[in-house]
């Protein structure tokens, strides 16, 4: 199993407790030794990678499922993320199966705040300032990192965040052949008001 990208093992390092022979891959190196820290050092698996999706370092038909979830497509543009869902493709083998979790646009349309924040602990406050284009799509955030001592760390990032719609097609533009929509990873229906579950066949 393919989890891409895995960031600190939120998923994968569960999956191979699990029993599942995972593979993450990442490109931040911060978020990667997170992950092996969680892992614990003697865990044959998650093996750990640090690549970037849109060149995965494995062989054709390598895996035999993938996962993308929590919202890590949408960061490249529309042909580049489509080129993404192309690699992983070409790794699964013939009848494997990606599973996508995310938002979408129509649920974001209902929910947008323009703010919020967030304690971290140890005396630290995340603050996120959001602007948001419903006609692109596109959600554009600050967060501002304030430690208890008042210093601030700021970054500010871009997000296309698809419809179902666009999401199905750029699916089948990367050559998988056919795609379910769900509402939870539970297999609830999807819905304008849930989040977005995709499981789409190599």
């Amino acid at each position: 199993m393919l989890d891409v990208a895995c960031g600190f093992g939120r998923h994968a390092v569960p999956l191979a407790a699990a029993g599942f022979r995972v593979t993450g891959v990442d490109r931040s190196a911060a978020l990667l030794e997170e992950a092996r820290r969680r892992a614990g050092a003697d865990a044959a698996w998650p093996r750990l990678v640090d690549a970037d999706y849109r060149e995965l370092p494995f062989a054709d038909a390598s895996f035999d499922a993938a996962l993308n979830l929590y919202t890590s497509l949408g960061y490249l543009g529309d042909e580049e993320d489509t080129n993404v869902l192309r690699e992983i493709a070409r790794v699964l083998r013939p009848g494997g199966k990606l599973v996508i979790e995310t938002m979408h646009r129509d649920l974001l349309v209902r929910t947008f705040t323009d703010t919020g924040w967030e304690l971290l602990g140890e005396g630290r406050l995340l603050l996120e300032q959001r602007t948001f284009d419903p006609t692109g799509g596109v959600t554009q955030t600050t967060q501002t990192l304030i430690d208890k001592a008042g210093d601030r760390d700021s970054r500010t990032f871009e997000a296309r965040i698809y419809t179902a719609t666009e999401l199905v097609h750029m699916l089948q533009a990367a050559g998988f052949t056919k795609t379910t929509t769900y509402g939870d990873l539970h297999g609830a229906p999807f819905a304008t008001a849930t989040r977005l579950v995709i499981v789409a066949r190599r």
